[in-house]
Formats: C-alpha cells, sequence, structure tokens
C-alpha cells in the first residue's frame, strides 16, 4: 500500500473518530440537558417530565419523609418528583414537626423556603419588667427593633443583640411632654431607619417621620407643609424621600431639605407604592402608574367598578400588579408598562384572577411580596405567586402581626398563636399577653414577646 493510500485510510479514520465524539457529546449534553429538565425514562419506557422541590427549614439538619419515603439528605436539600401530590413531613430532635401537601409540575420548581421549626425546650428570660400595659408596641420590618412606649416616654430595643438595653428616645420637640393617646404606626422605611405614625392633634388627623437614629430631627409634615394628608408613603430605603397624597394630590417631599413638589396626579383616590414606582387610583375610576424617576405616569385601565384598588410590588425579580374591582382580584406579572395601555397595547395575560367572598379592609402584598393578602376581622384570603393559587383560612383573632417574613401570629386568650402565611402548621408557643406582637430576630436567635404580666421577655430559640 502506497505512502498517499495510507495516509486517506488515517485521515478516514480520524474524521470519523472526531465525528463519533461529537456525537457523542452531543447526546451526552441533549441527555444532560433532559436530565436536568427533568426528563425521566418511566418503567413502562415513557418519556416523562417531572418536577424539581427545593427544601429548607429553620434549623436546617431536620430529616426530611414525602410520602413515607425518608430521604437520604436531612434539609437544605431537593428531590426530583414526577408530577402529583405529595405530602411532606420535617422532623428534628427537640423541636417541633412541619408538614404539608403540596403539588409539583413538570419542569417547575416547587421552592420550600419558609418551614420553620420551633425548639421545645425554651427558657424565657425577663428583658424589661412594665409596670403596665405598654401604651404602644411594634416591631420593624427587618427584625432589628422593638420600639414601645410606657406611660410617656418612647423606646426603642436593639432586639439583635445579646445584652438587650431600651434606649429611650426624646421625641418632646415632636409631641411635646405627653405622648398622644392614639399613636400608631402607619408605616416603616424599608432599612427600619424611620418609621411614619399618626396620631390626633386639635382634632385633626397628623401623619409624622420618626427618625430613630436622629430622634430630634423628626418631623410632624402635617404641621410642616400645612397639608390635610391622607396617606403617607416613603419612596427610597432609608426614608429620605416620601409621597404624600393630600386632598386628592399625589406630591413628593425630601425630608432633608422639607421641600414638597408642586403636584404630580390630580383627582387621586388612593395609591400603593414600591419604591420609584407608585399604582394610583383616581376619582375618574383610572388605574394609572407613577414612576418618581422619569417623572411619568402610564394610564393603565379604566374601570366600571363601585370600588377599586390596586398594588404594586416585585417578586424574584419581577413586577406584580394588583387590580381589586369590587371583589374581583386579577394578579399581572411582567416588565412595567412605558405606554398608556390600550387595544392595540394591552396589559400581559393575567397569571391570576379570583373573587374573594368578603370586602377587604386590608388588601397587601406579604411574605417577600410571594402573597397577596386580603383580610376582613378575623378572615382571610391569600393569593400565592409561588403557585398562582389562593387559599382561605380564619384566625382566632384579627390582631395579627408577622414574626417573621413567612409567618402570622396572633394572641387569643393569652395564648401565642403562630401559623404558616398560608394558615398551615398552626403552633401555640406559650401565653403571652393579648394584643401585642411577637418578633423573631433576624439571626433566628430569640423570640421576643409581651408577657403576661407585661413584661417584655425573649426566648433562645435556636
Amino acid at each position: 500500500m502506497d505512502k498517499e493510500h495510507r495516509k486517506k485510510i488515517q485521515a478516514t479514520k480520524l474524521i470519523i473518530t472526531e465525528v463519533f465524539m461529537l456525537i457523542v457529546i452531543v447526546l451526552t449534553v441533549v441527555i444532560l440537558t433532559f436530565i436536568v429538565m427533568g426528563y425521566r425514562l418511566t418503567d413502562d419506557g415513557k418519556l416523562e417530565q417531572s418536577g424539581l422541590v427545593e427544601v429548607e427549614s429553620i434549623p436546617t439538619g431536620a430529616t426530611v419523609t414525602i410520602d413515607q419515603e425518608v430521604l437520604p439528605a436531612k434539609t437544605n436539600t431537593s428531590k426530583i418528583l414526577p408530577e402529583g401530590e405529595y405530602t411532606i413531613l420535617l422532623e428534628k430532635e427537640g423541636y417541633t414537626s412541619w408538614s404539608k401537601t403540596f403539588n409539583t409540575h413538570p419542569g417547575f420548581l416547587t421552592k420550600l423556603a419558609y418551614p420553620r421549626l420551633y425548639k421545645l425546650d425554651r427558657k424565657a428570660e425577663t428583658i424589661e419588667k412594665l409596670s403596665s400595659a405598654p401604651t404602644f408596641f411594634a416591631t420593624s420590618p427587618d427584625r432589628d427593633l422593638i420600639f414601645y412606649a410606657t406611660g410617656s416616654q418612647l423606646y426603642s430595643l436593639n432586639i439583635e443583640s445579646d445584652s438587650a438595653e431600651p434606649i429611650a428616645l426624646d421625641l418632646t420637640k415632636l409631641f411635646g411632654a405627653t405622648l398622644p393617646a392614639d399613636l400608631k404606626i402607619h408605616t416603616w422605611s424599608k432599612s427600619g431607619e424611620r418609621l411614619i405614625v399618626t396620631f390626633t392633634k386639635d382634632d385633626t388627623k397628623h401623619f409624622a417621620v420618626i427618625d430613630l437614629a436622629l430622634p430630634s430631627a423628626s418631623l410632624d409634615l402635617s404641621t410642616t407643609f400645612d397639608l390635610t394628608i391622607s396617606d403617607l408613603r416613603f419612596i427610597s430605603a432609608g426614608g429620605e424621600n416620601v409621597f404624600i397624597l393630600e386632598n386628592g394630590h399625589l406630591r413628593t417631599a425630601s425630608l432633608s431639605s422639607e421641600q414638597l413638589s408642586s403636584v404630580l396626579v390630580d383627582r387621586v383616590e388612593s395609591f400603593e407604592n414600591s419604591g420609584l414606582n407608585a399604582i394610583v387610583v383616581q376619582t375618574t375610576k383610572e388605574i394609572s402608574l407613577y414612576n418618581y424617576s422619569s417623572k411619568s405616569l402610564v394610564s393603565l385601565k379604566k374601570s366600571t367598578a363601585e370600588t377599586v384598588r390596586a398594588l404594586i410590588s416585585e417578586y424574584l425579580g419581577r413586577s406584580t400588579l394588583v387590580f381589586l374591582e369590587d371583589n374581583q382580584a386579577t394578579v399581572y406579572r411582567g416588565e412595567l408598562p412605558s405606554e398608556n395601555i390600550t387595544k392595540e397595547n394591552p396589559l400581559p395575560a393575567p397569571v391570576g384572577e379570583y373573587t374573594l367572598n368578603f370586602a377587604p379592609s386590608a388588601f397587601r402584598m406579604a411574605a417577600k411580596n410571594q402573597i397577596i393578602l386580603a383580610s376582613e376581622d378575623a378572615n382571610y384570603t391569600i393569593f400565592n405567586l409561588e403557585t398562582y393559587s389562593t387559599s382561605s383560612y380564619t384566625l382566632e383573632s384579627n390582631l395579627t402581626f408577622w414574626p417573621d417574613e413567612y409567618t402570622i401570629g396572633n394572641t387569643f386568650n393569652e395564648e401565642l398563636i403562630f401559623r404558616d402565611f398560608d394558615g398551615d402548621n398552626r403552633q401555640v408557643l406559650g401565653r403571652a399577653a393579648n394584643g401585642f406582637p411577637a418578633v423573631i430576630t433576624k439571626n433566628n436567635k430569640y423570640l421576643y414577646y409581651v408577657a403576661t404580666d407585661y413584661s417584655i421577655t425573649r426566648e433562645n430559640i435556636k
């Protein structure tokens, strides 16, 4: 065989080898892609796409049982499951258990990121013994502070610290020598540095911003701007700027410079905001979107309903718009529109539509914006943006609070009762004074509450 012929044979073999390797690589990538997407061969040889469930818990290290099968790995862990309904049980020695029935869907991730197991052997420690019930008691949304009043003195308590000590706040410049009897928290800044409170002065409802870091910088905005304010919301995370609704006019104001903007939107009935974006309902029953940065107003919808409410938020990096027209709620997810909505430029298809069987007194986002919560008295209905499903439940009392992002709590007959945000996993954690919130610290180490003798108490739950 001549040299040229041998070269051709070797070149052909090399090409065949490379083609074969390429085919193997492509097939491997395709197979791995299908595996990652949840595809599996069933026992009868059919290709079936499964779903993935991720299970976390506080604390970690809980045993996971799904439909009687104990998983080899403890939380935090994951499991690929065929489409269907399953019951999960989490157990850890020395802690309460947690269970739930859930559904998996082909190609979708079911994330159970909120299960909390409570330590059974907890020791109560008195932080401060009050002589009577606090006249005011609230917790910051970042779970760093308790803000409370006894007598005519306001205090802040840093609950993240092991040596928690109350700090007296001098707010005489704001309130004078006596605290208002009807002092209430309206909302907090995202950072927890400032909060908006309401109170009555000279028979008029006032809105004030309390600066916890610098109490002397606190402002009564109703007096500062000489306005009859009906709503006030923080724009920036630190609370340096606010949206103000007064006499149907939406404005903004800078707290540092005490400067008030001109009217941005008029005939405003109500508004909600998520940072720079505000969803506005006008008296003409028109729902619009106002952007603080671009100073733009986009018309979203004109409604014929008797009552109209709207929400705006962001969950998992996607914007959420919610319209409540009478008792019919519609949920949209996606990029916020930059132009007026028309027939030629419609809103995206809704991801959820549901009817409430009551007229809600509260309608808002909760659980890190994962749920839309509507309530009237002790009746609750939620829409879950993780599963696009609704659920309803009734609590013992309508005086509720959020001890952490995913847990709803209340006190009833001096029992401290916690549940998951969807009403599941009811736990009675002990005795506490009725009508005051409890809080779990951000590091998950302590549970704080007002005991039946009105002492501020904590328990080590980690």
